[in-house]
């Protein structure tokens, strides 16, 4: 049964792993998710730019979440490959990032995430292979 946007939040409401970084489920479709990532200082390097380790977190947890929207809760699939490109930088404000299943075969889901503002302005563009555990 695929999950809904309160099933996820919950989820990550109280998964320890991604707590620190208070994410909020904003949109879930068949293979994509949204979050929200609010603006913290605490996550802000010198200059008042978010740290990239935020932004990396954002995308795995998105696509995280994307798998468990299309497959389930009980589905469970773990990284196995995440690249990042920085493209631009997130000053002060409130990041989202949007995941989304290209392809899912027997073993391995790949896709893609991207981090931007609400206005659509990309910071990071992510690739992101996910495995089933044995």
């Amino acid at each position: 049964m695929k999950a809904t946007r309160a099933a996820l939040q919950k989820l990550i409401d109280k998964a320890r792993f991604v707590r620190f970084y208070g994410f909020r489920v904003v949109r879930v479709g068949d293979g994509s998710c949204t979050l929200e990532l609010p603006h913290r200082k605490s996550l802000e390097r010198p200059g008042g730019i978010i740290n990239g380790p935020s932004l990396m977190a954002a995308a795995d947890c998105a696509m995280w979440l994307a798998i468990k929207g299309r497959f389930g809760i009980g589905f469970d699939a773990l990284t196995s490959e995440l690249n990042t490109a920085f493209l631009a930088p997130a000053m002060a404000e409130h990041v989202y990032c949007t995941a989304r299943i290209l392809r899912a075969g027997r073993r391995r889901i790949y896709g893609t995430a991207e981090c931007h503002n609400r206005a659509g302005r990309l910071f990071t563009h992510h690739t992101v292979t996910y495995m089933q555990p044995d």
